[in-house]
C-alpha cells in the first residue's frame, strides 16, 4: 500500500486552506512547489497587487530553518514570482493551529500584501 505525504497552506487573511498530496517524501522541493500551486492556483489571484509574501512555518522536517535546499526553493520561488519571500520559523513544538477547531493545523501559512 502506498503513502500519502500532506503538505498545505493556510491563508489567514482568506481564512482557507490549500493542501498538496504527494505519494514519495516530504521534502523542500515538495513543499515550495505546494506553495507555488497556491500562489498560481488562489494567492496571485486573490493578492494581483502582492510584492511581499510571509510565509511562518514550523521548524523542522522539509521547511526547517536550517535546510539549504528550503532556502534555495524559496530563492527560485521569489525570483519566478517576482516576490520579496520572508519566512519565519516557529519554535519546534509550538507552530499554532488555526483558530477554529473545524481547520487543520498545515504547517505553513502565507499572508500577501
Amino acid at each position: 500500500m502506498g503513502k500519502a505525504i500532506p503538505y498545505g497552506v493556510y491563508d489567514v487573511t482568506a481564512d482557507g486552506g490549500w493542501v498538496s498530496v504527494g505519494t514519495d517524501h516530504d521534502t523542500a522541493a515538495f513543499a515550495v512547489e505546494s506553495i507555488r500551486r497556491w500562489w498560481k492556483g488562489d494567492g496571485q489571484g486573490d493578492y494581483p497587487l502582492a510584492r511581499r509574501l510571509l510565509i511562518t512555518a514550523d521548524a523542522g522536517g522539509s521547511n526547517g530553518h536550517r535546510t539549504r535546499a528550503w532556502k534555495a526553493e524559496l530563492a527560485a520561488l521569489a525570483v519566478e514570482t517576482g516576490l520579496e519571500i520572508t519566512c519565519c520559523h516557529f519554535p519546534p513544538g509550538t507552530c499554532p493551529a488555526p483558530s477554529s477547531g473545524t481547520k487543520s493545523s498545515t504547517g505553513c501559512s502565507p499572508t500577501s500584501r
